[in-house]
């Protein structure tokens, strides 16, 4: 059930509906909170909204339960957006990009960081 909702919620991203999935996604209860998928959704609306920092943040979070390429892959996107060419190779190269995201996150003092 999970599953299928949020693939209908990306599915309305894809085909720009943006307002749609931003209010199936705020039905969601809390128990999605900690849940990559629906993190990952989270992020590709602030990038898409031009709010790159908080979807930085919460990919960091996503990152947390759930290493994935397309996680890996937005974050690299978005740093290339914000014009850090340099982070954006580091976290695109699957070689690279743990260290990459290590030095980001013990730089940053957002919310990322899960007690």
């Amino acid at each position: 059930m999970n599953e299928i909702k949020l693939d209908e919620i990306d599915k309305l991203i894809i085909s720009k509906k943006i307002d749609q999935a931003q209010l199936e996604l705020s039905k969601l209860g809390s128990e999605f909170h900690k849940n990559p998928e629906y993190l990952f959704l989270r992020s590709k609306i602030f990038y898409m909204n031009k709010l790159y920092y908080i979807a930085i943040d919460t990919l960091l979070i996503a990152l947390e339960f759930k290493q994935e390429d397309k996680i890996y892959n937005l974050l690299g996107e978005i740093y290339a957006t914000l014009g850090n060419q340099g982070l954006s190779e580091k976290i695109l190269n699957p070689a690279l990009r743990f260290e990459a995201v290590s030095s980001v996150k013990d730089m940053l003092t957002g919310i990322y960081k899960i007690s």
